[in-house]
């Protein structure tokens, strides 16, 4: 800081102090602003949707959950084939698990055999 040696350079120092109080006080005023719109309920909803699906990965999750539970539930449909037995039915539901379970642990084995097969098919 400079030393003021006129009262006239003493007002202009103090204008300028003041304009820059004004800015700064803006400045904690926008920043609030922002703050507070972040921390919106809708706005985490809204952030914390967009940041998961930007996430490493997640579509692939998906969709191998997805081709898991699909196995599953044919696999069900094709054990049980309209049977009105309560047995079958029971053993066609732990047939649907165990398939959703091993397609969903060996997604990538399947998936490059898939793959294999359509380049086979291709050519």
């Amino acid at each position: 800081m400079k030393i003021v040696y006129t009262s006239a350079d003493l007002r202009l120092h103090i204008l300028a102090l003041e304009a820059k109080c004004h800015q700064q006080e803006e400045d904690i005023k926008h920043t609030a602003s922002a703050a507070i719109n972040s921390l919106k309920p809708a706005n985490l909803i809204k952030n914390t949707f967009n940041s998961t699906l930007k996430s490493k990965g997640f579509s692939k999750n998906v969709l191998t959950g997805v081709l898991s539970l699909a196995a599953g539930l044919l696999s069900k449909k094709l054990f049980v084939m309209g049977s009105s037995s309560i047995l079958k039915k029971a053993l066609g539901t732990v047939v649907e698990l165990g398939v959703a379970k091993a397609v969903a642990s060996n997604a990538d084995k399947i998936t490059s055999s898939g793959i294999k097969l359509i380049n086979k098919a291709i050519k």
